[in-house]
């Protein structure tokens, strides 16, 4: 299991969804120069996505000997992850137009689900380049 590579990914991935609910995303800068914070946890939807694609990392970690349903764990996370950026930006949206937000910044909590896309990315080649090789080895036997 942790000698694999693609594990190594698929739990980066996973710490990377678990924090991205626990730091803020962005933040807005109101009339009288007061900064409010924005986290995931303040929108149930946005929290439910981040947790989903990390248990979806964290469940893939242990389904190693089933590359197939690992593989396909890792492309839903993919999607996931996808997902949340849209829904980040959607809410980014509401939240500045809502609460008469003057200045917008995003915060480097809003980067994490971009790494969660790249470590997914990657945990997938190397679970594809495992198959290849097992594959290859039984056309040896």
């Amino acid at each position: 299991m942790i000698q694999r590579v693609q594990t190594i990914w698929l739990l980066l991935a996973a710490i990377a969804g678990f924090v991205v609910t626990q730091v803020p995303l962005y933040e807005g800068t109101l009339a009288g120069e007061a900064v409010k914070k924005y986290f995931a946890t303040e929108n149930f939807l946005l929290f439910a996505v981040a947790i989903i694609a990390a248990l979806s990392a964290l469940i893939a970690v242990f389904l190693f000997k089933n590359r197939s349903v690992q593989m396909k764990l890792t492309i839903f996370g993919i999607l996931a992850s996808v997902a949340f950026i849209a829904l980040e930006i959607w809410q980014a949206e509401k939240f500045q137009t809502g609460s008469g937000i003057l200045k917008l910044s995003y915060l480097w909590g809003a980067l994490l689900p971009i790494a969660m896309i790249f470590f997914f990315i990657l945990a997938a080649v190397n679970i594809r380049k495992d198959n290849k090789l097992v594959k290859s080895l039984e056309r040896l036997r």
